[in-house]
C-alpha cells in the first residue's frame, strides 16, 4: 500500500514538474588489421549517455557550429521515461527508470563533401508497391546489402552519394571477405520548366568465405523517372538484383508506375501499378485505380473516394475488389459509410472460412454536442460465401458486428468519462441442412473514467 503511496505521489511530481535531463555521446569508425586474430575491416561504433533526475522527458542535442570547411557534426536523441511493471499501482509494482539513446547523424565534412561514419548506408530502392506493411515498410525489396551487412562508411557531393563497407579475415586454411559498394546519381532535370526528372543507382555486394552473417554475392541497379506538371504527375521506376548462386545467375526485378491528375482544388483520380518477381516464380502484377472527391453545399461537407483494386492480374488466383467512401458532415452530424465488393478470407469459426467474393457495408454515425460525443455504427455487414476448410461445399452467410458509445471531456475537468457497448455480432447461415444455422454474440457494456497527464 505504501508503495502505491509512493507511485501516486510520484506521479504527481511528474505531472507538475520537469528536470531536464543532459545528453553526451561519440560515434567513431576505424580501420583495422588484427595480426592475431587474422582479421581486417572496418568498425563503426557510437556511444552515449543521458543523466536525468526524474522526468517523462525527450530531448535532442547536436553540435555543427563551424568556422572552418574542414568539420564535423553530430547528432542524438533521447528518451526518458518510468516504467511501471507487474499490473500497475500495486504494493507488488516494479518501478524502472530507463532511457534510450539514439546517435542520429555523424558526419565530416571537407569543403563540399560530406563523409558518414555511422555506417556504410543502403542501396537505393525506387520500385515499392503501393501496399506497405503495418509499419509503413516496403511489401517486397529486391535490394540487398549495406550497413545491415558490413560496416564501412557513406559519402556525398553535390547530390551525389555512396557507400563502402568491408570486413574479413584470412584463417590458417581460408581466406574471407565481405565488401559492398554502392552509389547514387543526383536528379537530374530537364524541359522547358524542368518537369522532367531522372536518377539512377547501383551496388555490388561480394562475399567470399564463411563470414558470419554475410550473404550471397550479388549486384543490382535502379532508375527512376518522373514528370511533374500544374495538374498531372507521373513516375516510372525499376530495380534488378542479380544473384550468384552456385554457378547460376538468378535475375529479381521490380517494378512500379503512379500517376496522379489534379481534378480542381476538390479532388484528384490516379493510378497505381507494381510488378515484380520476387515472391515466386510467377510475375506478380497489381494494379489500382483511385478517385477522390469533396462537395461543399453551404457548410455541409461530403467526401467521398472509390478504387478498383485488381491483385495478381497475371495468374490463376486473380482477386479484386470495389471499395467507395463517403464521409457526410453536418452541423452537428457526421455520417460515414463504405461499401466494399471483393474477395475476402476469414475464419468465423472452425471449420468454416469466409473465401470467397463478398459485399462489405460499414456505417457510422457520430453526434458531436456541446458537452459530449456519441457514436453508433454497423463494424461489418457481410453477404458471402462459407466454405469449409478443405472441402469444396459452401453456403451463403450473413454477418454483422455493431457497437455504439457516448463521451465526454467537458463534464469532468482534465478527464474523460464515457460508455461503449461493443461485441455484438450476428450471423446466419442459408443451408437449412445444418442444425447451428445462426448465432448471437450480445458483447458487453463498459464505463470508464480516464486521466491522463
Amino acid at each position: 500500500m505504501k508503495k502505491g503511496i509512493i507511485v501516486l505521489l510520484i506521479a504527481v511530481l511528474v505531472a507538475g514538474f520537469a528536470f531536464a535531463g543532459t545528453l553526451t555521446g561519440s560515434a567513431s569508425i576505424s580501420f583495422g588489421v588484427d595480426f592475431d586474430e587474422k582479421t581486417f575491416g572496418f568498425a563503426n561504433s557510437t556511444a552515449a549517455k543521458y543523466n536525468f533526475k526524474f522526468e517523462f522527458d525527450t530531448t535532442k542535442v547536436e553540435v555543427s557550429e563551424h568556422q572552418t570547411e574542414l568539420w564535423a557534426e553530430i547528432a542524438a536523441e533521447a528518451t526518458a521515461y518510468i516504467k511501471v511493471k507487474d499490473g500497475g499501482l500495486t504494493s507488488g509494482t516494479d518501478i524502472q527508470g530507463r532511457y534510450e539513446v539514439k546517435i542520429t547523424k555523424a558526419n565530416i565534412h571537407v569543403g563540399e563533401w560530406t563523409f558518414g561514419i555511422l555506417d556504410a548506408g543502403t542501396a537505393v530502392n525506387y520500385a515499392k508497391s503501393y501496399y506497405k506493411n503495418n509499419d509503413g515498410s516496403a511489401v517486397n525489396d529486391v535490394v540487398k546489402g549495406g550497413s545491415k551487412v558490413v560496416p564501412g562508411f557513406t559519402v556525398a557531393y553535390q547530390g551525389w552519394n555512396g557507400g563502402f563497407g568491408l570486413k574479413g579475415n584470412w584463417l590458417d586454411d581460408e581466406f574471407s571477405v565481405n565488401v559492398f559498394a554502392h552509389g547514387q546519381t543526383k536528379a537530374f532535370k530537364f524541359g522547358a520548366n524542368e518537369e522532367f526528372s531522372a536518377q539512377a543507382g547501383g551496388y555490388v555486394h561480394y562475399y567470399r568465405g564463411s563470414l558470419v552473417g554475410a550473404e550471397p554475392k550479388n549486384a543490382g541497379g535502379a532508375v527512376k523517372v518522373a514528370y511533374a506538371a500544374d495538374k498531372f504527375s507521373a513516375d516510372a521506376a525499376a530495380d534488378l538484383r542479380i544473384n550468384r548462386e552456385a554457378g547460376e545467375n538468378k535475375f529479381l526485378f521490380e517494378a512500379a508506375a503512379n500517376a496522379t491528375y489534379t481534378i480542381n482544388e476538390n479532388g484528384k483520380a490516379g493510378l497505381n501499378v507494381y510488378s515484380t518477381n520476387a515472391l515466386g516464380e510467377d510475375i506478380k502484377l497489381d494494379a489500382k485505380a483511385w478517385a477522390n472527391y469533396n462537395f461543399d453545399f453551404d457548410g455541409t461537407k461530403l467526401e467521398t473516394t472509390a478504387y478498383v483494386d485488381v491483385r495478381d492480374i497475371l495468374t490463376a488466383e486473380r482477386t479484386f475488389e470495389v471499395k467507395a467512401t463517403e464521409k457526410l458532415t453536418l452541423d452537428k452530424v457526421v455520417l460515414e459509410f463504405s461499401e466494399k465488393w471483393g474477395y475476402l478470407s476469414t475464419t468465423i469459426f472452425e471449420p468454416y472460412t469466409l473465401n470467397a467474393y463478398a459485399f462489405t457495408l460499414t456505417a457510422k454515425a457520430t453526434y458531436k454536442a456541446e458537452k459530449f460525443d456519441a457514436f453508433a455504427s454497423i463494424d461489418s455487414l457481410t453477404f458471402g460465401k462459407l466454405e469449409m476448410l478443405g472441402t469444396s461445399d459452401s453456403v451463403a452467410v450473413l454477418m454483422l458486428t455493431a457497437s455504439c458509445g457516448i463521451s465526454s471531456t467537458k463534464i469532468i475537468e482534465n478527464a474523460e468519462i464515457g460508455a461503449k457497448y461493443k461485441g455484438f455480432g450476428f450471423y446466419k447461415i442459408f443451408d437449412n441442412d445444418l442444425a447451428e444455422s445462426s448465432s448471437i454474440t450480445k458483447g458487453a457494456v463498459e464505463a470508464y473514467a480516464k486521466i491522463a497527464f
